[in-house]
């Protein structure tokens, strides 16, 4: 097995709608089991705890996005189910079964096919572009990117 650092985290609730859930610290660890198995563990607020818990609740599997060791690589697909979600006064830590799902689209282009249908076309489209990529890396302007890869 190897573990990585978590340093991003989204529900995904559908194509258009994603929660990105800030945490304190996280750990991802891939099983290597040949089936892409991976646990995800978050310590986070307990504010999150709701979503969680309606989440382990309905036993079902939803759609997660993590992003590994570095702020700059590309969000990570996976679908997961909560295993666990333990209480430590003002946080929780929830512990997650995920499997890695390869897509054969990248991140570029699903940002760019919802751009394009959106009517969006030259300057609007590369600054949305731009915008919504970072935003789906996790970054909240060009600064915080260029600080975090240096």
């Amino acid at each position: 097995m190897k573990t990585f650092k978590l340093v991003g985290l989204s529900v995904v609730h559908d194509d258009l709608h994603r929660q990105e859930i800030p945490f304190i610290d996280g750990l991802i660890i891939n099983k290597e089991d040949g089936q892409n198995h991976w646990l995800i563990e978050t310590y986070l607020d307990k504010q999150y705890e709701p979503i969680f818990s309606e989440l382990q609740k309905r036993n079902d599997e939803f759609r997660l996005q993590v992003t590994i060791t570095n702020r700059s690589n590309d969000p990570a697909n996976m679908i997961a189910t909560v295993r666990s979600i333990t209480r430590m006064n003002n946080h929780i830590s929830v512990l997650m079964d995920g499997l890695l799902v390869r897509s054969k689209t990248d991140l570029a282009e699903v940002v760019l096919a919802s751009l394009v249908e959106k009517g969006l076309q030259g300057e609007a489209l590369l600054k949305e572009f731009k915008r919504q990529l970072n935003e789906r890396r996790g970054f909240k302007n060009n600064e915080e990117k260029t600080r975090i890869q240096q």
